[in-house]
């Protein structure tokens, strides 16, 4: 049995955060144990919550040990890529508004130089 099939990629835990806080969602998510076990990042990257599959139970201590640092790090990846990609857009926006801004100042100083040559 697929294990994974039971959780989306950023399915809504049960898991209840207090009014008023920031990170209410989860951002990243990691498997381990073949999805018997679950991790979940908010956006802030502090752990939002842990699933288990009752079947986890199955698990040697060692063969647990290594699903849970396979689920986290899977996780933190995540949390990597989804920095990495706002951090790219966010300095492609500051490129297209500085090439814009850019492009305003160059035919304004056009627009000048052409009226001091009427002169």
């Amino acid at each position: 049995m697929d294990h994974t099939q039971r959780h989306g990629e950023h399915a809504r835990s049960t898991h209840t955060v207090e009014s008023g806080d920031t990170a209410d969602y989860i951002a990243s998510a990691g498997t381990g144990a073949d999805g018997l076990i679950r991790i979940e990042l908010d956006g802030d990257g502090r752990l939002w919550d842990v699933v288990l599959d009752p079947q986890v139970t199955e698990l040697t201590v060692d063969e647990l040990r290594t699903a849970l640092f396979d689920a986290i790090t899977e996780a933190q990846a995540g949390m990597e890529t989804e920095h990495r990609t706002a951090y790219e857009e966010a300095v492609a926006d500051v490129n297209t508004t500085a090439e814009r801004r850019f492009a305003e100042i160059s035919a304004a100083l056009r627009d000048l130089s052409r009226r001091a040559a009427g002169r």
